[in-house]
């Protein structure tokens, strides 16, 4: 008899960060699972076979924003509260087995509603941010999915069991074969996206932000190299220090040589395939899907020395201590002084693919629902 599963993301189909992509990945792969019946649950979009959009107030909305400013919440719990509504008739009708969810604050819900109805499905959660073993979700959880060795270190010495935990990584739609532009290629794609077709390209994809992301120091590192200086790309989402980022880049390397755009998911690959280098500037992630995607392509990637990035590139990654000034400026001399040997790329693309691409850990994933399940 096949397990019924409810995959739930409020923000698929309004905003696309790395919860929102993985969702959409893992529903396609597990759908293909024989002993699962897997429902997509999301909150925008059109609907399809197995994928139902739920009515809810997304938390960039005008309406959530002020509910969140009477309520003094977040528009994100707005949003959350409202999907979790929306759900309620489908778990009363369909009756899953295991509900898997990244966010965990409609995990909260789901778990108050479960011991208020007296329900039996389980509670799998995705602790792909991560978050502080102190959260309420890791005790209303049954299974905790941790991305990456330090989580699940970090919950062990918090004395969360072991036995309601397990290690299953990020997994990633990898191509088998990488395949690279030949050089007139890549400059004929670059000349239709915009861009200049010779000047070495450093991409960085994220949150367009201070925060977070720390775009700003990006911006500041790249503009402390000597002319000619690399074009500067930033790819993603904005939100209101966004136009500061832009500012500043535009005041420090020239709009001839900076740009920021947010584009649609599906469209991101191309700009990975005419890159040099990536760069994501942050002091910590989960396991950031932008990794797995850039070194998907081959590109060398420049990141902040922790943990998780080691544990995610092992010798494959360029570290450094972006809390120094001067430290990301090294690095990307370093990188764009090898001229992208291209054995380099093929090499890098082999390793994250028999690490973490979905071919790799379908039946890991399979495993790990059933072991909620029981």
């Amino acid at each position: 008899m096949k397990l019924k599963v409810f995959l739930i993301c409020t923000g698929l189909g309004h905003v696309m960060r790395g919860y929102e992509s993985f969702a959409e990945q893992a529903f396609q792969t597990l759908s293909k699972e024989p002993s699962l019946d897997i429902i997509l649950f999301k909150g925008g979009g059109k609907a399809k076979a197995k994928e139902i959009p739920l009515w809810n107030l997304p938390r960039y909305t005008t309406t959530a924003c002020r509910i969140a400013k009477y309520t003094k919440t977040s528009s994100y719990i707005v949003e959350q509260i409202s999907f979790f509504f929306s759900l309620i008739p489908h778990i009363q009708t369909e009756k899953p087995d295991v509900i898997y969810f990244s966010d965990n604050d409609i995990g909260d819900f789901l778990a108050h509603w479960r011991r208020f109805t007296k329900q039996s499905y389980k509670l799998l959660f995705c602790n792909g941010g991560p978050l502080g073993s102190k959260s309420p979700i890791f005790a209303n959880c049954d299974l905790i999915q941790q991305v990456a060795p330090q989580h699940l270190q970090n919950c062990l010495k918090a004395g969360i069991p072991a036995q309601k935990q397990t290690l299953v990584t990020a997994g990633m739609e990898i191509p088998a074969e990488l395949q690279i532009l030949l050089p007139d290629q890549k400059e004929a794609l670059r000349n239709k996206l915009g861009l200049p077709e010779k000047t070495p390209l450093i991409l960085s994809v994220g949150y367009i932000s201070k925060k977070h992301k720390r775009m700003d120091y990006l911006i500041r590192e790249v503009a402390s190299l000597p002319e000619p200086r690399p074009y500067l790309l930033l790819l993603g989402q904005q939100d209101g220090s966004t136009p500061e980022i832009i500012e500043l880049g535009n005041s420090l390397l020239g709009a001839e040589n900076f740009q920021g755009r947010s584009v649609a998911s599906h469209e991101v690959a191309d700009y990975y395939k005419i890159a040099d280098a990536f760069v994501l500037a942050s002091l910590h992630e989960g396991l950031a899907r932008v990794f797995l995607e850039a070194m998907s392509y081959g590109l060398p990637c420049i990141v902040h020395d922790y943990g998780v990035t080691r544990y995610t590139f092992e010798n494959e990654g360029y570290f450094g201590n972006f809390k120094h000034e001067g430290s990301l400026a090294d690095l990307i001399s370093q990188v764009l002084s090898k001229n992208g040997d291209k054995s380099e790329f093929y090499q890098r693309h082999r390793f994250i693919y028999e690490r973490f691409s979905w071919d790799k850990l379908l039946s890991s994933y399979v495993e790990m629902i059933h072991m909620a399940a029981n």
